[in-house]
């Protein structure tokens, strides 16, 4: 079962450690606009900004492999809500 977006990091501790940014930006982290989690796999060159980053969507947990969230989930977030 998909987890809520508030308790992503709940599952366990090395989760929770990674998406802190104490230390750094961290390179999981739930989408600000989408409440989706992200993993950042890559950096782009914007024109005339700084550079962006390439995530792409977590479904497990890379340290104890629980469900985050599902496809359905990410897609039905991602899709922007009509005016």
């Amino acid at each position: 079962m998909a987890t809520d977006p508030k308790t992503f990091g709940s599952c366990c501790e090395l989760l929770k450690e990674a998406m802190s940014d104490q230390d750094f930006d961290p390179l999981i982290s739930v989408g600000e606009d989408d409440g989706v989690l992200y993993l950042s796999v890559g950096l782009i060159d914007v024109e005339e900004e700084e550079p962006g980053s390439v995530e792409f969507p977590i479904y497990y947990c890379p340290f104890c492999g629980t469900s985050l969230q599902t496809p359905e989930e990410v897609e039905a977030k991602s899709v922007p809500k009509a005016s």
